[in-house]
């Protein structure tokens, strides 16, 4: 039954809506089980052109949508779910900055780029592992599935916001041994060690609240600033498309089959779910009218000021500056910096953080 469903959909090119999703075909009981079909029947059929290897993708993608799966739907929401007990606040041990940093991805995850933000601002060497969204082989060893994952000197820890407090602390450990000789070390603040620049005299003598204004808005990025980013590139098959290009336009070690598999599949079961994930989130009328309205909120809080952190970029201003970076090759992030007041604020965080600290991708 499935494999005559999948076939007829490879002479089929008639455009397949979004209420048609569900009943395309039930052909496995998982997403990993879908892909083996799709790469067995796309290998007896060497001739197939992209399109056809588009819609034998639709075929498979069927059985996802019929049960509601979003294993490969919300990867970077999903991700944040297993946390530590307070991810926003400095560990109480510290082991000091890795020599090794292996961090497990998707290029465009916009958690993951809050996390590569950090490094590249701090320049801190990292290698990266790119996750086949669809199969997650890349972490068969781990039975966290979801990204992303780092390992620090071979610790797996999860949660980019966990990730991200633990690594600040550690540079902040190592800046203040630096300056450990100096006579002002003491007066030097939790929050410029991580990377904020002292905004005025007062802020420099009271880092908590500056600590507690910067957490503030990391939970924003968290909560509302990624959930709009979210539903704004999957709002259409377009920018849906365009989210899920990088798979082959990166040099991620995948198989074509693999790499067009996980681009289609993807990019359709996200539009045809976009609609759920907005329910979900509790966001109401137009989706780019609310992100235009979170990017206001965001400037109205710098004020006068060329970061959040003031001098420099603050952890605030690396997770607002990592999520929007995820998104740069969309109609949505055209939009952003267009329409709103945001782009001299990211054109000067594109300057801070300068060139990337990566050292190799795979």
């Amino acid at each position: 039954m499935a494999s005559q469903t999948l076939r007829r959909l490879l002479t089929h090119r008639n455009l397949i809506n979004r209420q048609h999703l569900p009943s395309i075909v039930t052909a496995a009981s998982t997403l990993q089980d879908r892909v083996v079909i799709f790469e067995t029947l796309s290998q007896q059929q060497p001739n197939v052109s992209r399109s056809g290897l588009t819609y034998l993708a639709l075929g498979v993608l069927g059985a996802a949508a019929a049960t509601g799966s979003t294993a490969l739907a919300e990867p970077e929401i999903a991700a944040q779910s297993v946390r530590c007990n307070d991810p926003y606040s400095p560990p109480e041990e510290l082991h000091g900055i890795p020599k090794e940093i292996i961090l497990y991805q998707y290029e465009v995850c916009p958690f993951c780029c809050k996390v590569k933000a950090f490094l590249d601002f701090h320049k801190v060497p990292y290698r990266t592992i790119e996750v086949s969204p669809l199969t997650k082989k890349q972490l068969k060893w781990s039975d966290y599935r979801k990204v992303p994952v780092v390992l620090l000197d071979g610790e797996p820890v999860t949660d980019s916001t966990a990730i991200i407090t633990r690594l600040a602390a550690e540079v902040a450990e190592q800046e203040r041994q630096h300056h450990a000789s100096q006579a002002q070390a003491s007066s030097i603040s939790w929050k410029r060690l991580l990377g904020g620049g002292t905004r005025t005299e007062e802020a420099a003598q009271s880092p908590g609240l500056d600590r507690v204004d910067e957490e503030r808005w990391r939970r924003w990025v968290d909560e509302r600033l990624v959930r709009l980013l979210t539903v704004n590139i999957y709002r259409n098959m377009r920018e849906s498309f365009q989210t899920f290009d990088y798979i082959t336009a990166s040099s991620c070690n995948f198989s074509f089959v693999e790499r067009e598999a996980a681009r289609v599949v993807g990019a359709v079961l996200m539009w045809g779910i976009s609609g759920r994930l907005k329910k979900k989130y509790g966001i109401e009328g137009d989706v780019r009218a609310e992100l235009y309205q979170a990017a206001s909120e965001w400037v109205d809080a710098l004020g006068e000021r060329r970061f959040h952190g003031g001098a420099e970029p603050d952890l605030a201003d690396l997770s607002v500056f990592g999520v929007i970076r995820s998104i740069t090759c969309t109609d949505t992030f055209m939009d952003l910096m267009h329409t709103t007041r945001i782009g001299p604020w990211y054109e000067h965080m594109m300057d801070a953080v300068g060139k990337s600290s990566r050292l190799s991708a795979s």
